[in-house]
């Protein structure tokens, strides 16, 4: 696969609500493989979101939260990205999912939903009788803790094959089309 050629800008600021590190590794990663001078800054995520979210729905609603919160926290941004992630049932199974909604400047706004894995029973489970996050019960169960900040609960069931880092940054890549090419696409 060929490496598209960047976007050249002489700087581009982008600003994302998160503190956690693989989320604002993501973003620098796909911002970069789109833009040259790419410059991201972090906010603390806005109060009030939902600890887990339990649907799609609710995990693009934490993104979308995120998003507006990091546009208001830094009004000059070339760009503001919220990403959330979230579990969602399916046909009785449970995946993790992460969003990713991205902003311009300009007002124009677009999601990209990463790829999703389906969770282990024992985890969905723990998650819905004792109504905690995936990263509390991946905790108890294996006993690792803060796996949200490092490879994530899909680097431990995948054996490495995947991380977090690499499911952020897709999800953010999914979200930059309507931004670097053109088309007719349907923003919001």
């Amino acid at each position: 696969m060929s490496e598209s050629p960047s976007i050249p800008c002489a700087y581009m600021l982008i600003v994302v609500a998160s503190r956690n590190p693989v989320k604002v590794d993501a973003v620098r990663s796909a911002f970069s493989a789109a833009f040259d001078g790419v410059t991201v800054e972090s906010l603390s995520p806005p109060p009030g979101l939902r600890p887990q979210p339990m649907s799609l729905e609710e995990t693009m609603d934490g993104a979308i939260a995120r998003v507006a919160w990091a546009c208001a926290g830094l009004p000059g941004a070339d760009y503001c990205v919220g990403i959330e992630s979230g579990v969602m049932e399916l046909d009785d199974i449970w995946y993790a999912a992460t969003v990713a909604a991205i902003r311009s400047g300009d007002g124009r706004s677009a999601i990209g939903i990463g790829p999703a894995y389906p969770l282990p029973g024992r985890i969905s489970s723990l998650m819905l009788s004792e109504g905690i996050e995936l990263e509390e019960a991946m905790d108890r169960l294996y006993g690792i803790a803060d796996l949200g900040e490092r490879e994530g609960a899909i680097g431990l069931l995948s054996k490495g094959m995947s991380s977090r880092l690499e499911l952020c940054t897709e999800a953010v890549k999914m979200a930059l089309p309507p931004f670097i090419s053109s088309g007719n696409y349907r923003i919001m």
